[in-house]
């Protein structure tokens, strides 16, 4: 019920951002987005863990304030892999999917470039945890950069951590990814 509520409410609200936006707030970056990240989590009980690459795709855009700020946002389908050993040498590993809506701050050096951080809300979709219970909704905090290269064609470079538990065991996750950017203006 929380999860239809929170999908809900930021349904409206992005209704109501689209409308303001149609009279007082430009957009720019408009893009495609596809790549993967490398990452890895704290897990109860494990000798080491390893990093793990899972793949994101998606649509991104920046509704600018002004100039130079803006708020980067969109829909993805994101996921999270980790892998752990435990003793004596088994190893096992794990991927939550998600769909993610980022809320990040962006500074714009250039029309084509610059730097963002915030938080994203992502909802699980579901999961290859065995049997493991995962929470239904998590809040990573990313700090990244993007540009373009090329008139069309660009590179999202981003660390994302999630404090905290993402399932029962499973904590601090962390990665590094980078997606390619296919601009749409």
């Amino acid at each position: 019920m929380k999860m239809l509520f929170t999908l809900i409410l930021t349904l409206i609200s992005s209704t109501v951002f689209a409308q303001q936006a149609r009279s007082s707030v430009s957009y720019s970056m408009p893009a495609f987005e596809l790549g993967f990240k490398s990452g890895s989590a704290d897990i109860t009980g494990a000798q080491s863990t390893r990093q793990k690459n899972a793949f994101q795709l998606g649509a991104s855009a920046v509704f600018d304030f002004a100039s130079s700020f803006g708020l980067k946002s969109g829909l993805f389908y994101s996921e999270r892999a980790f892998e752990a050993v435990f003793p004596p040498g088994v190893v096992d590993a794990g991927k939550i999917n998600y769909f993610e809506v980022p809320l990040y701050l962006m500074f714009k050096f250039e029309e084509y470039a610059g730097v963002y951080a915030g938080p994203a809300l992502a909802v699980k979709l579901g999961d290859d945890l065995g049997g493991t219970a995962a929470e239904s909704m998590v809040v990573p905090i990313t700090l990244g950069a993007q540009f373009k290269f090329l008139p069309n064609i660009g590179v999202n470079l981003f660390f994302e951590t999630i404090p905290g538990d993402i399932a029962t065991g499973i904590s601090n996750f962390r990665a590094v990814g980078a997606n390619l950017l296919i601009s749409l203006d």
